[in-house]
């Protein structure tokens, strides 16, 4: 039966190497080398198509340790693109990322065959909170797209974790060089699609997580503004809880701290803490000590190159690229943060139990984490996320309320806050809300981490049906497969929708002068005071204002409260010193009447 069912899988799909065909490209650099495959699907897309592939192309040279990407220099001959090249440096996961590297700043390119003309581009930034993840994997082959789309679709590393951060807040070492990766890439690929066959003036940028939040912030830097002209993002942005911060006295701590950590001699030099931190030779003991210092977390930072201003500054002056966005989120992307806490329900049918003192401790240590540290706050979240109906039982399970608060206040929310920006601006938005959840998650891998139901609509499961993963062969045995043949034809809609943007602006339309889609086919615009959305499921209907209450909570209510209370705290301190005025004037009273008093007085 196994046999069988493996064979049945591969007569559905199949991408096999194209014996005799080498796609040769020119680019700035030298001539580059390909391969070819051949897809065929005969079931859900019903397509055979050829497809070229060049990976693990250099956009950059190997980087030097806390510096700005550089440009690749030109080679001799042809360049061998077959092959996938290494991760960036980031904590060893031999499971996923069995190579990993600081030489690292590559991409792929996918492409119809024979090379097309005008081709429209799709550049893909992939998420792990800034930490983890690659370009080089099967989990973004875009074999599928391409064949089915007819796009061409570009996967891009860059560095990661301490490589992509480290900032002395000075221009020793100005940080953001993940950041500025993405733009070397974006700027490589404006630059020379057009020798793969692509339309440098037809450019979407779209990525998930924090390749959502990065692409968000493309959209708000000067440096990168001009090398795309769509975006799409999914479950991130630049105002979402972690994705910025800018703490210049508290990075330059942790920059001295870490070097500390590596024994460097001399750490109020940031010259010379810099050259010392450049010269350890184990870069994971340098990303161990560094996980230490940075608690894990490594943000986006102000660094006057890449982002001269605050992302939400940014949206107040209307500073940011007016281009048309596709942007969504999953109905339990709160999941995600249970998921990682509680690795002993990996694999259960049922979810960790959180009683309510372990919910109030969560709420506060997530709220502190991202600046809001006030009693006042804590206690409105409180009346917002905790169910009054079982509030009187001590044994209730706040695991739904945990899921809740971290849906709308890490992802739902900023997303809303991002879009209602750009339609203020008069820009086209289409909205999604993700509601299936998987039969099989995309968490799974194989036996090492079993399937677990209770991730529902969670955290990346769009990228399942995104990336066409049950037509993956590669990933047969690991995840994207053995899905019910509704969710085949659902993944089948997602890339439907997803490369019909990138062609006509719109992801009911396959071409700019085509037919809008109806029924299962059709998108509504996302206006105001419409709020209309896409709902992503098996019956793909449509909606409107999910979380309407939940958002305007987040993003007009309690920044209202903090400033309320954040002018308590300035009457108060007002008062304060006003009442210290008053009794040194009262001190200087009691001491002149006490003087007068010792006057010799007149009979």
């Amino acid at each position: 039966m196994e046999l069988l069912s493996i064979f049945l899988a591969i007569s559905v799909s199949t991408i096999i190497v194209v014996s005799g065909q080498n796609p040769r490209v020119t680019v700035t650099e030298g001539n580059l080398i390909g391969k070819t495959v051949r897809f065929s699907e005969n079931q859900f897309i019903n397509v055979t198509k050829n497809v070229d592939m060049f990976l693990g192309v250099p956009f950059a040279s190997p980087p030097t340790r806390f510096a700005p990407p550089e440009p690749m220099t030109h080679w001799e001959g042809d360049r061998n693109a077959t092959e996938f090249t290494s991760a960036c440096q980031q904590r060893p996961q031999p499971l996923f990322y069995p190579v990993i590297s600081e030489d690292c700043l590559y991409l792929n390119v996918y492409t119809p065959s024979p090379k097309p003309s005008g081709m429209p581009v799709m550049v893909w930034i992939h998420g792990g909170n800034f930490v983890a993840g690659t370009a080089m994997s099967y989990d973004y082959y875009g074999v599928p797209l391409v064949a089915f789309g007819d796009v061409i679709v570009v996967t891009l590393n860059y560095r990661l974790a301490i490589f992509a951060h480290f900032s002395t807040e000075d221009t020793e070492s100005p940080g953001n060089y993940g950041m500025l990766d993405q733009a070397a890439a974006l700027k490589w690929v404006y630059n020379n699609i057009e020798a793969f066959g692509g339309d440098k003036n037809q450019i979407t940028l779209f990525g998930g997580s924090a390749g959502s939040s990065s692409v968000n912030f493309h959209i708000l830097s000067e440096l990168s503004r001009g090398f795309f002209n769509q975006a799409i993002l999914q479950s991130g942005t630049a105002i979402g809880n972690g994705a910025f911060k800018h703490d210049p006295v508290a990075e330059l701590e942790k920059a001295q701290e870490l070097g500390r950590e590596m024994g460097c001699e001399d750490v109020v030099s940031t010259s010379a803490l810099v050259s010392c931190l450049r010269e350890v030779e184990d870069p994971v003991a340098l990303s161990t000590a560094a996980d230490k210092v940075y608690a894990e977390g490594y943000p986006v930072t102000m660094d006057g190159t890449f982002l001269k201003e605050t992302p939400t500054n940014l949206y107040k002056m209307g500073n940011f690229a007016n281009v048309p966005i596709l942007i969504g989120f999953n109905k339990d992307e709160g999941t995600l943060v249970p998921y990682i806490f509680y690795p002993d329900y990996h694999g259960g049918p049922t979810a960790p139990p959180i009683n309510r003192n372990a919910f109030e401790n969560i709420i506060k240590g997530s709220m502190a984490n991202n600046g809001r540290d006030d009693e006042i706050v804590y206690d409105s979240v409180f009346q917002e996320y905790i169910d009054w109906t079982m509030a009187d039982d001590p044994e209730s399970d706040y695991f739904q309320s945990w899921v809740n608060f971290g849906t709308d206040s890490n992802f739902a929310c900023p997303s809303d806050s991002v879009m209602r920006r750009h339609v203020e601006a008069g820009v086209t938005v289409y909205k999604y809300y993700m509601t299936h959840a998987p039969s099989k998650s995309v968490r799974m891998y194989g036996d090492a981490l079993p399937n677990t139901p209770w991730l529902g609509a969670g955290h990346a499961e769009e990228t399942i049906f995104v990336w066409g993963l049950p037509f993956i062969d590669e990933l047969y045995y690991y995840r994207g497969h053995n899905l019910t043949d509704e969710e085949n034809a659902l993944s089948v809609k997602f890339m439907q929708f997803w490369t019909n943007f990138a062609k006509s602006g719109d992801p009911s339309k396959s071409s700019v002068g085509g037919e809008a889609g109806v029924g299962e086919d059709s998108w509504p615009l996302y206006t105001i005071p419409e709020l209309k959305h896409k709902e992503l499921s098996l019956d793909l209907g449509e909606g409107r204002a999910v979380l309407a209450r939940q958002c305007h909570f987040w993003n007009e209510y309690l920044p209202a409260l903090e400033a309320f209370t954040n002018t308590i705290d300035d009457d108060e301190k007002e008062w304060q010193e006003s009442y210290d005025d008053w009794k040194d004037d009262m001190t200087d009273w009691q001491q002149a009447f006490e003087d007068y008093k010792q006057q010799t007085t007149c009979n």
